[in-house]
């Protein structure tokens, strides 16, 4: 029997003048060079700073897109190596959950939907079908993964 696979949503990608904006909040040095803006800045020891910004920042769908690639970059981080726990990952659930249009791309990929068990897939991707599932209806769910999620 083969499992649902959800379609994938519309791609979407941080812009060159979000980045701008937040390499000026963070203040990091922009790098015009990089690739993958929020791989390479990603660090789980300012996530909560990272999700306080969403939060409380004046911010256009762009810019709030680009920062929650950042957010869930860093709690991969923190998941691996700062012991992420619930009380840092439910504010970022909740966001993601409540933003899921915009964000629907950025969960699909971290969900890696072709993975059959955790060791094809990012230790956040048992998180992130969570996000998925509760965000959607029950026909549009995707399985857990075996050992852990």
């Amino acid at each position: 029997m083969v499992a649902f696979k959800p379609d994938e949503p519309p791609a979407r990608y941080p812009t060159a003048a979000a980045i701008e904006r937040l390499d000026a909040v963070f203040g990091f040095s922009p790098d015009t060079y990089s690739q993958d803006w929020h791989l390479e800045l990603a660090d789980g020891a300012r996530l909560a700073e990272f999700v306080s910004t969403y939060a409380n920042l004046a911010m256009d769908d762009d810019e709030r897109f680009t920062l929650m690639t950042l957010i869930v970059a860093s709690a991969h981080d923190a998941l691996d190596f700062h012991d992420m726990g619930e009380a840092q990952w439910r504010p970022i659930h909740d966001l993601l959950v409540t933003d899921f249009s915009l964000h629907a791309s950025t969960i699909y990929y971290w969900c890696c939907v072709d993975a059959t068990c955790m060791d094809e897939c990012f230790t956040l991707s048992s998180l992130m079908r969570s996000v998925w599932n509760d965000a959607l209806a029950d026909d549009a769910r995707m399985p857990m993964l075996p050992n852990g999620g």
